[in-house]
């Protein structure tokens, strides 16, 4: 229990950060609290992205994010259900992969025009592909997921004209950074904190 306070080390639990005052130096809580500080790290993460899809939010479409997700995502990836995946890249290809090992009809839409499209270039993203087909993976690149009809199963439509059902959803469609607290702060941001080679903000 006194691990952080041997590390000389305030742990505030249950706040989120609202506001940041680079000139007064100074953090506004949304518990009505403030902080002040000398210097400011910035490690606040991210979030799930969430496609503006019809029926995203419906019962079965799933983030794989919280252990909670985890959870009910192997509960529902059970041998021999059909599970669609949005997003094939890095990460997106870790939990394929853990969902191929449970043995169920996996099918993989990415938008790109290949998989792992930031990381890879088209030859060896296509490699990937051809090699997770020939796994037993369908696999749709260049295709969106365009609407979720909600109930058992979940009936999905595909930019491509096709439609097919599915006991699961699992949106792997990427992150965005939580620095919606850093507006109007002076803190450069352009999808993220914009940082020198130092790591260091806009702001000294």
């Amino acid at each position: 229990a006194d691990h952080f306070a041997k590390l000389r080390i305030d742990l505030k639990r249950g706040a989120r950060a609202k506001a940041v005052d680079v000139q007064k130096k100074t953090i506004a809580l949304d518990d009505g609290s403030t902080l002040a500080y000398d210097r400011l790290l910035i490690a606040t993460g991210s979030t799930p992205a969430k496609p503006p899809i019809p029926g995203i939010d419906s019962a079965g479409v799933l983030h794989c994010w919280t252990l909670k997700d985890a959870r009910e995502i192997a509960q529902r990836a059970v041998k021999g259900a059909r599970v669609l995946q949005m997003g094939a890249g890095f990460i997106g290809c870790i939990i394929m992969e853990s969902l191929a090992a449970r043995g169920v009809q996996l099918t993989v839409v990415e938008m790109g025009d290949r998989m792992v499209p930031r990381m890879m270039g088209p030859a060896a993203g296509n490699m990937i592909k051809a090699w997770c087909e020939k796994k037993g993976v369908r696999v749709f690149t260049g295709t969106k997921v365009t609407g979720i009809e909600a109930g058992s199963p979940l009936q999905v439509s595909l930019s491509n004209g096709e439609k097919h059902p599915y006991d699961l959803v699992i949106n792997a469609t990427g992150v965005r950074p939580n620095v919606a607290f850093l507006k109007d702060s002076g803190v450069k941001v352009n999808v993220g904190v914009v940082t020198d080679t130092r790591m260091q903000s806009s702001v000294d």
